[in-house]
């Protein structure tokens, strides 16, 4: 019995990955209206190495968009920034950040800071602006 637990739970944090890597291909694709994006992730990396979408960069210049987990790690300067908590989101200058609350996910997106990157706000993520 205690192995089918461990089974069933190391399933579901493995589509949970899959998940968010599935939604923030379709996401970034959508703003940057193109179907490859450099990205540049502070951790986490091997997570991306499946995508066919986002390629993983190993600095910020070659990046079009920073993925960061924790915004203490924010080196890269002029570069449109997505992060994984709320508290990062409100205390930054991020477009859009990707998190879990309450087993949850939860989608916010800033229209002002998108559109300062000239990036492209389709009306199926309008729901997501805050």
């Amino acid at each position: 019995m205690k192995a089918i637990f461990i089974f069933i739970f190391i399933s579901e944090v493995l589509l949970a990955n899959s998940y968010e890597i599935k939604l923030y291909e379709m996401l970034f694709t959508k703003l940057f209206e193109k179907q490859k994006i450099n990205l540049f992730v502070d951790k986490n990396q091997k997570e991306f190495k499946n995508s066919k979408v986002l390629k993983i960069v190993n600095t910020c210049k070659k990046a079009d968009l920073v993925l960061l987990y924790d915004i203490n790690n924010l080196k890269c300067k002029n570069k449109p920034i997505f992060v994984t908590s709320y508290i990062d989101f409100i205390s930054s200058n991020a477009i859009g950040a990707f998190y879990w609350r309450k087993g949850r996910p939860q989608l916010i997106l800033n229209k002002t800071m998108i559109l300062s990157y000239h990036l492209h706000l389709d009306k199926s993520l309008l729901k997501y602006v805050k």
